[in-house]
């Protein structure tokens, strides 16, 4: 991995860390509770430097897979839209993407390239999915808030992402096959909905 590339990752894992904390502490109002606001986005930094880089990673393993050259770069307007929407009580989380195109001696068919887009795209919200399973599991055996907010931070952020709207990963797969779209969707919403119901 580059060093910018590193860089970016971090960046980007800090920044929706101290989002997500402010959100999960009240929004604008996790102001007036500083040092709880501290210990949320501690926990919730253990929960995004799990999820989101491994999210972002997965899609970069299964690229480099097919051959593509494949490396995440950060967006800084959406890291501040992160920030800005927390103060909301939500997040909106578009920090970067994990930019790929074929290697040079890679030149996949037009149906396989939508393929291979499809699996590239599904692999960072399946490694939510199962990151939160495993959080959820913790969580019954521990009972402690970093497993249950591990667990929802990686279903939220596998919900989000299975949105199928513009650069989403869900426009993706959705556009490559609609039934693992539904069926990725169903789990990661179902996961969400019980995760908000017994938090």
């Amino acid at each position: 991995m580059r060093a910018i590339e590193f860089r970016d990752l971090s960046i980007s894992a800090v920044v929706l860390a101290f989002a997500f904390g402010i959100a999960m502490s009240g929004g604008v109002e996790a102001l007036g509770n500083f040092e709880f606001l501290l210990v949320v986005v501690a926990m919730a930094f253990f929960a995004v430097s799990t999820g989101f880089i491994l999210h972002e990673l997965a899609h970069r393993m299964v690229a480099r897979r097919f051959g593509y050259h494949a490396y995440y770069a950060m967006w800084p307007t959406g890291l501040m839209i992160a920030v800005a929407s927390s103060f909301m009580g939500f997040i909106f989380a578009a920090p970067g993407a994990v930019n790929i195109r074929p290697g040079s001696t890679t030149l996949p068919t037009q149906s396989q390239h939508k393929t291979n887009v499809g699996l590239i795209s599904i692999a960072g919200p399946a490694s939510n999915i199962a990151l939160a399973l495993v959080f959820i599991m913790l969580d019954n055996i521990f009972g402690h808030l970093i497993f249950s907010l591990g667990a929802l931070i990686n279903v939220w952020l596998a919900v989000f992402n299975l949105i199928p709207f513009g650069p989403l990963d869900g426009a993706k797969i959705f556009w490559w096959n609609k039934l693992y779209w539904g069926f990725a969707m169903a789990v990661a919403g179902g996961l969400f909905l019980a995760q908000r119901f017994l938090i």
